[in-house]
């Protein structure tokens, strides 16, 4: 492993959240993510065992408890989710309630931020995982969502994945991670608001895909798709046709869905860009405590974003917000589907 950053002695560790006064951009400070190990690739086989691995079925005693797990018919685990060590969010016993996020402010970063341990066995891949078990990942995932969108304190919460040091990845054993915070972000605020004012956008989405070709694959009531403005080649959204704002919601056979999607756009990728590194994220509406006075439940949906990084971003990308891609995403479609 690479020897993590250390902190400056005089940085405060408690997370702070900072809201830019001119854009409203949201900087979470959080000094102790600069102790994160860094690990170099290791020569396990896959689906070994890997001694030093927290993550690896054994080695429980190296990380916090588990929230909850998934176990399969003999009672071992098949995914667990951790409290993680290095959070940019921290759960303050002295919260009550969602605070509104105000340009210029200066806070305690206040949420919860947990690792998704995707498999007992030191895996690299997504695919190495069988399809049952990485249907219990998504439903746990699922389950814990449900479970934060009850408590007050909290307003909105994701999953997302790092995978490969490109995308941002510090272990190599598959994993997620699952953040709520007390805050909806401008992203988020966003995609409502277009929602709102134009009520079908999700509809036409697909409609729109379906006639240019983007659509990669179906299955049940979830469309794997190309969207129109992709940020990087072969980026691929996963949406659902039914109006559904919180994945926390979701029923059985879209999380069952969500599963397969996942494994298969992450398999098309890899034959298309073997050893691609990517990162995906799930956006979907502010629990309902938090959303004020936006009808949530209307045409907005959640969704999953996978985004491979296959270009670098740059100065024009970081400092504008749009983004430059060398694939059409008709033809990025074209390529994912016959893959």
């Amino acid at each position: 492993m690479h020897p993590p950053v250390p902190p400056s002695a005089a940085a405060p560790c408690a997370p702070r959240i900072h809201l830019d006064a001119v854009s409203a951009r949201a900087v979470f400070v959080a000094p102790e993510r600069a102790e994160r190990p860094i690990e170099e690739s290791t020569t396990a086989p896959t689906g070994g065992l890997v001694e030093a691995c927290p993550f690896c079925a054994g080695n429980e005693r190296l990380t916090p408890p588990d929230v909850v797990r998934a176990v399969d018919d003999s009672g071992g685990w098949r995914a667990r989710i951790i409290p993680n060590r290095y959070p940019f969010v921290r759960d303050l016993p002295q919260a009550s309630a969602a605070a509104p996020a105000t340009p210029g402010d200066d806070r305690a970063a206040h949420g919860v931020h947990e690792v998704v341990i995707e498999s007992p066995r030191h895996e690299r891949s997504i695919l190495a995982i069988d399809s049952r078990s990485w249907e219990l990942v998504w439903r746990l995932c699922r389950d814990r969502l449900a479970m934060l969108s009850s408590r007050r304190d909290l307003a909105w919460a994701t999953i997302f994945k790092n995978s490969g040091p490109r995308a941002g990845a510090s272990l190599e054993h598959v994993h997620s991670q699952l953040v709520a915070i007390d805050f909806v972000p401008a992203t988020i605020h966003a995609e409502i608001a277009h929602a709102e004012a134009v009520p079908d956008a999700f509809d036409s989405l697909i409609r729109e895909a379906e006639a240019e070709g983007r659509v990669v694959e179906t299955l049940g009531s979830l469309v794997a798709l190309c969207p129109p403005a992709p940020r990087q080649p072969f980026e691929t959204w996963i949406v659902p046709r039914h109006a559904s704002g919180s994945f926390a919601r979701a029923g059985d056979a879209d999380v069952a869905a969500v599963a397969s999607l996942t494994r298969s756009a992450i398999g098309r990728l890899g034959r298309l860009v073997p050893g691609a590194d990517y990162n995906w994220w799930l956006h979907q509406a502010p629990f309902d405590h938090a959303a004020g006075d936006s009808p949530t439940t209307g045409g907005y949906r959640w969704h999953l974003e996978i985004m491979p990084r296959l270009a670098q971003l740059a100065g024009f990308e970081l400092g504008t917000g749009c983004h430059i891609t060398t694939l059409s995403p008709v033809e990025s479609a074209r390529r994912l589907a016959e893959a």
